[in-house]
């Protein structure tokens, strides 16, 4: 197996090209950009609550979790639009099951922000 030398020129284009996308999934989805509100109101939360770097930590992970799994999501859509622009069944069905990872992954990191922030708004309203 060849080992291609570390190349700074190519590292720079592969973050373009990541950047570009998820540009992309923010102008062309509608379900990203509340998330991506979401994660603003989550990030303006843990700020003015003071919330521990552990729980920010896990904050932070729940939600790249739901812009990973959305990213995902998109790209397959996508890529099945395409390949297949009609209408078939089982395209549908991998199409409802990744949106159904979507609002798992959204209710998830919702139940995470609950888990952590109820604690400190309690503290504030003693």
């Amino acid at each position: 197996m060849n080992y291609e030398p570390f190349n700074y020129k190519k590292l720079f284009k592969s973050f373009n090209y990541a950047i570009r996308g998820v540009v992309f999934l923010l102008k062309s989805e509608q379900n990203a950009r509340v998330h991506a509100v979401a994660a603003i109101i989550v990030g303006v939360l843990a700020y003015i609550l003071e919330v521990s770097r552990l729980e920010a930590a896990i904050l932070f992970m729940a939600v790249i979790l739901v812009f990973a799994i959305e990213i995902i999501n998109t790209a397959i859509e996508k890529v099945f639009d395409v390949c297949y622009p009609g209408k078939h069944i089982v395209i549908r069905g991998v199409k409802d099951a990744m949106a159904g990872a979507v609002l798992i992954s959204a209710i998830i990191a919702f139940v995470v922000a609950l888990l952590v922030f109820l604690p400190h708004i309690r503290e504030l309203l003693k």
